[in-house]
């Protein structure tokens, strides 16, 4: 992340695979490729979900909880998936916080992100060869950096749950793609290379109970971040339980209860 105070840095994350009411993110299946969907129709369809995380579960403030909404719309007449974060408590702030992602239902392809907090406002708009990358300060001092997308990107932040959502995870599986950080670099330094891999099935005890799951390790080759995903081992392949490290801080987060739509 850009070098955000550790509150901004932990709400940042909170978003980023926060805590849930209800809850859904997603993970899937797939074999080894540098096309991240190259496999997408031999798995099941993202689904509309809600996720309640309760999350930084060691944090020196205590824990928080996020709600994640996984939501399907349209833009510009084209399907799409937006995946918003935001506090169950919409009381807790004089302003309307949220994180928010849309990706293309069919090529998984960031279209926008939007992040409101109280300290500033960043907003990413992803074109066919280039990204604008605007961040607003509370004083309304403003940021601008048009960054060229050199290959195929793909989601990171909440909409990174319907990109995962659309592999076929299984134990073996391994893949690198590019991804645009918003929290570390500038220019086209923001673009990471992320190498992810699925490192083993285990038995683990979550707020949400006992379950197997996949391990699922993604860590940027500069080394920015790391995040260990622990993803139910069926369908729907949801994360019951994450980790994010980013610098000097971890931040470990689980899902208190989950509920996925069965018609979509």
């Amino acid at each position: 992340m850009n070098a955000e105070p550790a509150s901004s840095a932990r709400r940042v994350v909170l978003r980023y695979r926060s805590a849930c009411c209800m809850v859904a993110v997603l993970l899937v299946t797939a074999q080894a490729c540098e096309n991240p969907v190259a496999h997408r129709s031999a798995v099941p369809a993202v689904r509309s979900a809600l996720l309640l995380w309760r999350v930084d579960l060691k944090g020196t403030d205590g824990p928080s909880e996020t709600l994640e909404a996984v939501t399907a719309i349209q833009v510009n007449g084209r399907k799409a998936w937006r995946v918003t974060h935001y506090s169950p408590d919409p009381t807790v702030s004089a302003v309307n916080e949220f994180d928010l992602y849309e990706v293309d239902a069919e090529t998984f392809q960031p279209i926008r992100s939007v992040m409101q907090t109280q300290q500033f406002r960043l907003e990413i708009a992803f074109g066919p060869r280039a990204a604008t990358f605007r961040r607003t300060a509370k004083g309304g001092v403003t940021s601008v950096e048009e960054i060229p997308l050199e290959g195929r990107v793909m989601p990171e932040g909440p909409g990174n749950a319907v990109f995962l959502a659309s592999l076929p995870l299984k134990e073996g599986f391994a893949m690198q793609y590019l991804t645009l950080d918003r929290w570390s670099g500038s220019g086209t330094s923001r673009l990471k290379t992320v190498h992810l891999e699925v490192t083993g099935r285990k038995r683990v005890t979550t707020l949400a109970g006992t379950r197997e799951v996949f391990e699922v390790d993604a860590r940027a080759e500069d080394n920015a971040f790391r995040i260990l995903a622990y993803v139910r081992t069926e369908p729907p392949y949801y994360p019951v339980r994450m980790i994010y490290e980013r610098g000097l801080r971890t931040i470990e987060s689980e899902v208190i209860t989950m509920a996925v739509d069965v018609n979509h």
